[in-house]
């Protein structure tokens, strides 16, 4: 990529997505960057709800809008697709509920060259409608409900993963794009792979994007369950992907699931007692830090959301991590 002003090829996954992908392309077709440079391409998993024959109607007016077809339905698949039909020197991945800012493109362009690194990418900013989904939103962006720095960092900094990334084409063309063995977190391994090949990846907080959150508690669960099953399948592959942090939420799962056999002893019972004052303490900081109660956001669900995030994602970890026929 040479130069200063390249065309962009916008990759969105999608199925079923009726409520989102109208907002979701509205917000390509406002970029301040020059249109005609811009390559938006939507993968299809075979959507039933409406999604699909909304996006064909709105490429008949959007000259930079193309469908293509994923069958495998896998959103890896979905990307490989994507790429496959890219036009771009340069390739964004975005997720079907995200918005972009209307500099997102420019912003990314930017970054790339004043970097010179494999990807670039930047905050996600957790928008909910409700109390419940507002809260959620803001215990995702806390630096104690998730540890990568798209969620809540506001320096440009060098990072081993990054959202709705923009990546380099001949990076990927050296790498190879997306892992379609995996169900989750191919996003990670690919990142871990372009940072294995010497490449750099960069985050840039003046890349901004609007994300719409789980609505429930429930549907939360599910999310981090799963996000928790992808990390292990990555660690399987690419056991030096892990980092310390990674394994802190598996060690409290397990630590939960011992607590009866824990209570039948006095040291074991300090130890419980140690572990719960130690986690109170850390969802009193979260609450202080965040302040839900200034942000529109249900309170009660916000310090939910944090147990919910780290023991579904430490028990879908060890599920995969230990039994990868359950995946």
């Amino acid at each position: 990529m040479s130069e200063s002003n390249p065309t962009v090829s916008i990759v969105v996954a999608m199925f079923n997505e009726i409520d989102w992908i109208e907002a979701c392309i509205d917000a390509f077709g406002a970029q301040d960057y020059p249109l005609d440079l811009l390559d938006v391409v939507i993968a299809d998993g075979g959507s039933d709800d409406g999604s699909r024959e909304l996006v064909e109607r709105l490429a008949e007016t959007r000259s930079w809008l193309r469908m293509v077809d994923n069958p495998k339905r896998k959103a890896s698949a979905a990307f490989n697709r994507g790429i496959e039909a890219a036009r771009g020197d340069v390739i964004c991945i975005v997720g079907a509920h995200a918005a972009v800012g209307p500099d997102f493109v420019a912003r990314s362009v930017r970054a790339l060259n004043d970097t010179g690194a494999g990807g670039v990418g930047g905050q996600l900013l957790h928008e909910g409608v409700t109390p419940t989904q507002q809260a959620i939103g803001l215990a995702m962006t806390s630096r104690l409900g998730m540890a990568s720095p798209f969620r809540y960092s506001t320096e440009r900094a060098e990072v081993d993963t990054i959202g709705h990334p923009a990546y380099r084409r001949e990076v990927l063309e050296e790498v190879g794009s997306f892992d379609e063995s995996l169900e989750r977190n191919s996003d990670y391994e690919l990142n871990h792979r372009i940072r294995s090949a010497g490449h750099t990846l960069v985050f840039d907080p003046e890349i901004v994007t609007l994300y719409r959150p789980r609505a429930t508690l429930g549907a939360l669960a599910r999310q981090f369950y799963d996000y928790g099953k992808g990390k292990a399948d990555v660690a399987r592959t690419h056991p030096d992907s892990m980092q310390p942090r990674h394994y802190v939420a598996p060690v409290a799962t397990v630590g939960l699931a011992l607590t009866p056999l824990l209570a039948l002893s006095r040291p074991g019972r300090r130890l419980l007692a140690a572990g719960a004052i130690g986690y109170l303490g850390v969802l009193a900081a979260a609450f202080v830090t965040s302040r839900p109660d200034q942000h529109d956001a249900d309170p009660i669900a916000f310090v939910a959301a944090f147990p919910v995030m780290h023991f579904t994602w430490g028990a879908g970890f060890i599920q995969s991590r230990f039994n990868p026929r359950s995946v």
